[in-house]
């Protein structure tokens, strides 16, 4: 099985096809300037289909960055296990 990590790094690599694999792990909403709104709402999308979950809309506005997006996921994933 892919871990977390592995699919995360490929739902913003969908998003983001500019950005290298390597340089994923360190990206967040203050250093990638294409990451606005229409990106946010299309890489949660992503996300959520990728994981098969639905995100809170509440914890949206704290999700800026991939590690605590990746943070997140391991608490949402372990929890619906």
């Amino acid at each position: 099985m892919v871990d977390i990590r592995e699919r995360l790094t490929d739902c913003f690599a969908a998003v983001f096809p500019d950005v290298s694999r390597q340089d994923i792990p360190k990206v967040d909403h203050y250093n990638l300037a294409r990451w606005d709104s229409v990106a946010s709402v299309t890489l949660f999308a992503t996300i959520e289909e990728e994981f098969g979950l639905e995100l809170d809309l509440e914890d949206l506005p704290a999700l800026v960055s991939f590690e605590k997006i990746l943070s997140y996921l391991s608490t949402k994933v372990a929890a619906s296990s």
